[in-house]
Order: C-alpha cells, then structure tokens, then sequence
C-alpha cells in the first residue's frame, strides 16, 4: 500500500496540497511583501476584469449594436480603467507585466 502524504507523522499541509495536485501553482505570500503581493492579485483581478469588458465592447461594436456615442464613451472609460490599473500597480512597485495571472492550461491573462 502506498502511503499518502498525509499519513506521514512528519506531513505538513503543504505536503497534502501538493501530493494532491503537484501539477498545480500556488500564489506565495511573501510576509516582508505582503502588501505588494497582495496589490498584485488583486490589480491582476482588476485587469483581467478589464479585458473582459474590452473584448465584449469590441463583439458589440462588430455586432453594430453601439451608437457612435456609445462607443466612444465605453473607449474612453477603458483606456482610463488601464491608466488607472498603470498607476496603482506603479504605486506598489509593480509592472504591467506583473499583473499578468496564470490560468493553467488557458494560458496568461495579459
């Protein structure tokens, strides 16, 4: 019989989560950096968020279901939630690139 990584007296949590699914990434808190890594998921959230509303403008706009008006507001407002996202992630150190999240075999969110 096999012995799980939970049976063994010396077992973390950690060894339980990773026996369970090893081919999966964790999010690390660093607790030096915490506000940082923090401001990155969440700003990595926000941006995923915001590509998701572009590309659903873009499928209205093809569909021609936007007034001319209505698409240069919604332009508008996306590009200042982007400035908006720029500046907040600079605010904590952190690069665009940094708020690109990982979605396993998906692929990269930025």
């Amino acid at each position: 019989m096999m012995e799980d990584a939970c049976d063994r007296p010396d077992a973390t949590p950690d060894d339980a989560l990773a026996g369970a699914q090893p081919a999966m990434t964790r999010i690390r808190i660093d607790p030096e950096r915490v506000e940082q890594d923090l401001a990155r998921l969440a700003l990595g959230l926000m941006a995923f968020l915001r590509q998701l509303m572009e590309l659903q403008a873009l499928r209205r706009m093809e569909a021609g279901s936007l007034t001319p008006e209505q698409e240069e507001r919604l332009g508008t407002t996306l590009m200042r939630a982007e400035e908006a996202l720029h500046r907040l992630a600079a605010q904590f150190g952190l690069s665009p690139e940094d708020l690109s999240l990982d979605l396993g075999p998906l692929g990269r969110t930025i």
